[in-house]
């Protein structure tokens, strides 16, 4: 059996799948960049030469990139092919997928809406979109979504007609850092700074609150920036002046991956302020832990930490008992001190945290997931 996975932007979500797919009698080829092979040799280390590698060069134009795509597909004979990220030029990928016929083509949706209730547009990139899409559904037949609490309302979408799958954004290699609270509580928030995604207001909320309440609170925003609103919260947070309430953050673009892993690690809880309802693409409406998943539960699942969340965030039935749901802002404040008064409880979420993330590990994932993981 030979599969191909393509990714060149969420190279952490791709890596799970290479995990998942690497047994005896499976050959992987990773189609990907070189920028994107970079991150993924930080990951795999020296295990990243155990599989084939087509290094795409996304420079020259689009039909010569797609070209390039389409001959290593070729070349290879893929029993499958699985698309992990597609954001743009959908068109082009329905070509390529159309032009191979390769007998299974899988595509994970991370957004549902964006894909499937796209609208025609008299804007002519949007346009390119819609019809982009619509060409991409007439040519797959199975779905992966990262998130189980996603899969019901893609089965609802697509009319129960097609196979979904649920591979998860991170899988969880059994080790976990065991922490203790000393002088203060540290939560993390990891990912890029984007209001889209997460509400950044509530974690200053939050440190303003614990300040005034002479509680030691540590937050790290454990993510890099690339447009003004990123950069209006390093200012922000540098402009801080507190005692008790402090917080760190990283004025670079990406967070090297090693220094990411280690902030996770020694996080008491990561911390998740999601928007619920947003917007990505164009201005078709995402509900988080519906139609799309946070990034944020494969940091709880892979470094398997406790967690705080939103009342309103939909989050697995697997992960609920790890995490400490908050209706408010005060709320949040009240728990947190709580712990710093009983700091023995903690023990208790952290064991917890471990238990969870013992549900997604390389074989319970296969498990869940025969028809794509049954070749060997």
């Amino acid at each position: 059996m030979k599969t191909g996975i393509f990714e060149m932007e969420h190279f952490e979500g791709a890596y799970p799948v290479i995990q998942l797919f690497d047994m005896p009698a499976n050959q992987l080829v990773i189609f990907t960049d070189a920028d994107t092979y970079g991150r993924f040799a930080d990951l795999f280390k020296e295990g990243v030469h155990r599989f084939q590698w087509e290094i795409l060069d996304p420079a020259g134009g689009k039909w010569r990139f797609f070209r390039q795509l389409y001959k290593a597909a070729k070349k290879h004979k893929l029993d499958i092919f699985y698309l992990n990220t597609i954001s743009n030029n959908h068109l082009f990928y329905a070509w390529v997928i159309g032009a191979l016929r390769i007998a299974r083509v899988v595509i994970t949706v991370h957004d549902i809406n964006c894909l499937f209730r796209s609208r025609w547009s008299y804007q002519f990139r949007q346009l390119m979109h819609h019809i982009g899409k619509k060409a991409l559904i007439k040519r797959v037949t199975e779905y992966n979504v990262v998130s189980d609490t996603m899969i019901g309302y893609l089965r609802e979408t697509t009319g129960g007609q097609m196979q979904i799958h649920n591979v998860p954004g991170a899988v969880f290699e059994s080790e976990q850092h065991r922490l203790t609270i000393h002088e203060y509580l540290h939560l993390v928030v990891p990912g890029s700074l984007d209001k889209k995604r997460r509400d950044y207001r509530e974690a200053f909320e939050l440190l303003k609150m614990a300040e005034a309440r002479k509680l030691r609170l540590h937050i790290t925003l454990l993510g890099g920036h690339t447009d003004a609103y990123g950069k209006a919260i390093i200012q922000r947070a540098a402009a801080l002046k507190t005692e008790y309430a402090t917080i760190t953050v990283y004025d670079t673009r990406i967070v090297h991956q090693d220094e990411f892993d280690r902030q996770l690690n020694s996080a008491h809880f990561i911390y998740i302020p999601s928007v619920i309802n947003t917007a990505i693409c164009y201005a078709i409406p995402e509900t988080y832990g519906l139609t799309k998943s946070s990034g944020n539960m494969f940091d709880v699942i892979k470094h398997a930490r406790p967690f705080i969340a939103p009342q309103a965030l939909r989050i697995s039935a697997n992960l609920e008992s790890s995490c400490f749901r908050y209706t408010s802002i005060e709320h949040l404040v009240n728990f947190l001190a709580g712990i710093m008064q009983n700091k023995t409880a903690y023990k208790a979420w952290e064991e917890q945290a471990l238990l969870n993330s013992g549900e997604y590990t390389i074989a319970k994932v296969r498990e869940r997931n025969p028809t794509l993981f049954a070749m060997g």
